[in-house]
């Protein structure tokens, strides 16, 4: 009898195991919602869609792409943040999410704390991509002209906090300029107002910038990584035309609601990883200026630690707040 109670305990232990072996192996059996909390056309944009069409491909299930762009991305990732935490729901998110926290006092979530952080996918320079119309070809005659008009300019930024309003606001102490920004819900129709002659600059990622750049849409009078970048090595970088320390770099990754469980995060990040390390990646975000940039989970927590942290002391150097 003791025999017999042992052996349908053991039974009764496989059965659970296997169980969970299948339901951990079944992981996504239906379509997953990829929120991007931007407008369609951004580099955010760009990125979700190439990374949520080969996932689906290597899934087999759906990677639905949802734009829920409004307050400097807030609007989406409390929407994230929000929804169950089953990994059917995920976002892609950039440097701006460790941005804000440092210039707004309260958000309508805690970035650090309601998410799940699941995996790093790039990282890009960023180009200030100049009006076509501007009357300087080069960097430091264009920042003499934007010193020559004080109170009259102005640059576009994509909220209060995002990586577009650091990297102007670095840029216009630095260079003595009164250059005030506008804000929008995204980085398309910044751009497009640039193209149109209608604000000055914008100094968004590669990966948005470059096509404009090739069609001659913009003038692209410097890039905000320490070297050149491979896919436009004739733009000098801000350090080269006298702009000294200046270094920042645009970044996706992916985050869901608090509580995922640890295998299904861990499942995310393999299959993210997967994706990073294919030719068809590699060549999509090489086009945009990009490279992508695979880590496991605890490295890419850390990444997000670290980031919060630095844009904590550059908010409080500069000023920058809402």
């Amino acid at each position: 009898m003791k025999n017999l109670t042992r052996l349908s305990s053991c039974l009764a232990s496989i059965v659970l195991l296997l169980s969970a072996s299948i339901a951990q192996a079944a992981f996504p059996d239906k379509p997953i919602t990829l929120i991007v909390p931007f407008k369609p056309g951004g580099s955010n944009d760009i990125v979700a869609r190439q990374l949520g069409k080969q996932l689906s491909a290597d899934w087999g299930q759906p990677v639905v792409i949802e734009n829920k762009p409004g307050a400097g991305s807030d609007v989406g990732s409390a929407y994230t943040a929000s929804q169950k935490a089953d990994g059917y729901t995920i976002q892609i998110a950039s440097v701006t999410f460790t941005m804000r926290p440092a210039i707004i006092a309260k958000q309508p979530f805690d970035a650090q704390n309601d998410f799940t952080r699941i995996a790093l996918v790039g990282q890009s320079p960023l180009m200030l991509g100049v009006r076509p119309g501007a009357p300087a070809d080069n960097a430091k005659d264009y920042f003499e002209y934007l010193r020559s008009k004080p109170g009259q300019l102005s640059y576009g930024a994509t909220g209060v906090g995002s990586i577009q309003h650091f990297a102007g606001e670095i840029l216009r102490k630095a260079i003595g300029s009164d250059i005030q920004a506008v804000q929008y819900k995204g980085g398309a129709p910044a751009m497009k107002d640039v193209m149109g002659d209608h604000i000055e600059f914008s100094i968004g990622s590669l990966t948005q910038m470059l096509p404009p750049y090739k069609a001659g849409q913009i003038k692209g009078l410097a890039v905000t990584s320490a070297t050149r970048s491979e896919s436009a090595p004739e733009i000098p970088t801000l350090q080269e035309v006298g702009v000294d320390g200046y270094e920042i770099v645009q970044w996706w990754g992916i985050l869901g609601p608090k509580g995922i469980p640890g295998d299904i995060v861990n499942t995310l990040n393999s299959s993210i990883n997967k994706v990073l390390k294919t030719s068809e990646f590699k060549e999509a975000l090489a086009k945009k200026g990009s490279t992508p940039r695979p880590m496991s989970v605890p490295e890419f927590s850390a990444w997000m630690d670290k980031n919060f942290s630095t844009w904590i002391r550059v908010a409080k150097e500069q000023n920058i707040k809402k």
